[in-house]
């Protein structure tokens, strides 16, 4: 068996490549290790050779070269290792609070780019969407070309804003506090009278 090295510890005089590989994949057990489960894995190995399948021999290196401590030493230094790790990600990126409101931020500028965004008809249209409707049924059916408020892109954008006020400490609101530029709501109001008018004149065709 080629040199191997120790997981936790020095190696000691005496100690064999074997007992080292035992010793090694004792440690990789991790907490609730213990010598039983080593030899019942050992014994059970069928693809490579085990460093010996003899529970008193395991006993016997477990005793002589402390693997105890040494089970000690590696748990010990993959907690810290663990926590060092946890504690440079909770100190970085999007565990930091400047971090995420600088992404939703980013995030509220481009959803209001395209509820404002104009085509060359000065139409609104990421917040007017084309649709269809039927009216009537079978050979009676019409298709009427009707166009659809987009109201998921709004909520959206109000999900957006209410992430942000929750990072920045909650929401205040007080009467004249909020200047949002929405659209105008009487050219909402008078393209929703259009959709209801273009409704109603394909009920009247079928109705002759």
């Amino acid at each position: 068996m080629a040199n191997i090295n120790l997981l936790s510890g020095e190696r000691q005089k005496g100690e064999s490549a074997k007992a080292t590989q035992a010793c090694n994949d004792y440690l990789r057990m991790g907490p609730g290790r213990s010598l039983a489960d080593l030899a019942r894995q050992y014994a059970e190995s069928s693809q490579n050779l085990p460093p010996t399948r003899s529970k008193a021999t395991i006993k016997d290196w477990s005793v002589k070269f402390d693997w105890i401590k040494r089970a000690e030493l590696y748990d010990a230094h993959l907690e810290a290792a663990k926590n060092e790790r946890a504690r440079e990600i909770m100190q970085s990126g999007l565990s930091l609070t400047h971090e995420r409101v600088d992404k939703l931020k980013t995030l509220a500028d481009f959803i209001e780019v395209q509820m404002f965004e104009q085509g060359e008809d000065k139409e609104y249209h990421n917040v007017w969407l084309p649709d269809v409707k039927q009216i009537g049924a079978g050979e009676y059916a019409e298709r009427v070309d009707i166009e659809r408020f987009n109201s998921a892109i709004f909520e959206q954008y109000r999900g957006v804003l209410d992430d942000l006020a929750k990072e920045t400490g909650g929401r205040r609101e007080k009467q004249g506090d909020i200047n949002v530029n929405f659209f105008d709501l009487d050219d909402w109001k008078q393209k929703a009278k259009e959709n209801a008018a273009q409704m109603d004149e394909a009920a009247e065709m079928l109705d002759e």
